[in-house]
């Protein structure tokens, strides 16, 4: 915080990382200077959170969440699009829960496939079909048209490192 331009933190973590003292130190940096906390949940389905070794349930994200919320703490929240077992309503459905919560932001993400990853070896063996260009862009305008105008979103995608890829190779 001392460096020359620094003008604020983001901070990534997951909800079930908040102990109370760690939300107390995020509270006082809060109180010094630009803070940005990002959560990662990724899905608001349990289901699909176990499917992918989110190690936390929707019900965790909230009350860790609502810790931040209540100190007035911005937050962010990241969504992945493509997930296993998910459709296109699920994905909505994710984007409009988190949207009812008026985060301060959102990221939204593509499913990347990587190697060395379990998810690479259920595409090899064709468990997973990873999400067409024209299905993603489907999948982003309905969800931008439930998430509150208010709400920042900060990313429409990411992109993999192309060493580690596998698919989908458009993105």
């Amino acid at each position: 915080m001392e460096l020359d331009g620094v003008v604020g933190l983001n901070i990534a973590t997951r909800a079930d990382c908040l102990s109370d003292d760690v939300v107390e130190y995020l509270t006082e940096l809060h109180n010094r200077t630009y803070l940005i906390v990002e959560l990662g949940l990724q899905s608001v389905f349990d289901a699909t959170g176990e499917k992918i070794n989110r190690c936390h349930t929707y019900a965790e994200f909230l009350y860790g969440y609502n810790k931040l919320k209540e100190r007035g703490i911005n937050i962010c929240v990241h969504l992945i699009d493509g997930l296993p077992g998910e459709n296109k309503e699920m994905m909505i459905e994710s984007a409009r829960r988190v949207g009812e919560l008026f985060p301060h932001c959102v990221k939204l993400h593509l499913l990347h496939i990587l190697e060395g990853t379990v998810l690479a070896k259920e595409y090899k063996e064709g468990k997973i079909t990873p999400l067409t260009k024209d299905e993603y862009v489907d999948i982003i305008v309905s969800q931008l048209e439930v998430i509150p105008k208010e709400v920042v979103v900060q990313r429409l995608t990411g992109d993999g490192a192309r060493e580690t890829l596998l698919a989908p190779m458009w993105s």
